[in-house]
């Protein structure tokens, strides 16, 4: 799997992985309900494997790193994700109507 930089396109990525586009504040909801989902499962699975190497299992150093990689990249794009958001709704709150 190929880590991407933290911006924008990783979450467009996830968007064409799900195959729908965006079309309504609902969908919008539930492609960010879906990516929470997402993170929180990679945040999972890094845990599971670092509970396994602690009991002793035998797991390759590699996949150790990588796991813990995609996990710390996917929060990280989590808190850019919603560090946009809030920008955005700042922005919105700033608008004189």
């Amino acid at each position: 799997m190929e880590i991407e930089g933290i911006n924008y396109k990783a979450f467009e990525n996830f968007l064409k992985e799900r195959k729908k586009e965006v079309k309504s504040p609902e969908d919008f909801a539930d492609a960010l309900k879906e990516f929470v989902q997402w993170v929180n499962s990679q945040q999972e699975k890094a845990k599971n494997i670092k509970e396994a190497v602690l009991r002793g299992e035998d797991i390759p150093l590699h996949k150790m790193v990588i796991e813990f990689e995609k996990a710390g990249v996917a929060l990280n794009l989590l808190i850019e994700v919603r560090n946009r958001l809030l920008e955005g709704f700042q922005e919105l709150m700033r608008m004189q109507v």
